[in-house]
């Protein structure tokens, strides 16, 4: 009786930690509709703080893997480290959809200030990605800048 009542609480424990790792995915799902829904309200300082919550997950994410580490099973590890994954990366991918909308509407600075919060910000191989993108997506508005002359819209 005591190994079943050892299997069931493990098997609800399993579910409850299953259950975790899917609400904190639908935190970050609920946050990026959000933050696409700002921007096409065009409130960007709404999507920002949207995406600063997708941020904050991931450091709480690592602050709890960090101070459960030996007490985790690998299964755990793994999901911590999912949504780890899964935030900053969305994060990352966010800020750059916020930069060009930025660039599209002709704020040039503050897609200047986005494009280097992503590079400060995501540091390592795993975001090289975002980060050359960002490098790239700067360049391009310092040459808007540079040129001292408005992108002329093509012909259709």
């Amino acid at each position: 009786m005591k190994m079943f009542c050892g299997l069931l609480m493990v098997n609800v424990l399993s579910a409850c930690t299953g259950d975790r790792y899917q609400q904190q995915a639908d935190l970050i799902k609920g946050h990026v509709e959000m933050f696409y829904g700002h921007l096409q309200s065009h409130q960007p300082n709404q999507a920002v703080a949207d995406n600063e919550q997708i941020e904050v997950l991931a450091l709480r994410s690592e602050e709890r893997l960090l101070r459960r580490v030996g007490q985790m099973r690998q299964g755990e590890r793994t999901q911590e480290w999912k949504i780890i994954k899964t935030a900053k990366e969305t994060a990352a991918e966010n800020w750059l959809a916020l930069a060009r909308y930025f660039l599209e509407s002709q704020q040039y600075n503050r897609a200047l200030v986005t494009y280097h919060r992503i590079i400060e910000t995501y540091q390592g191989l795993a975001y090289q990605l975002y980060v050359d993108r960002a490098k790239t997506g700067l360049r391009d508005v310092e040459a808007i800048l540079d040129s001292g002359t408005l992108p002329v819209a093509p012909a259709k």
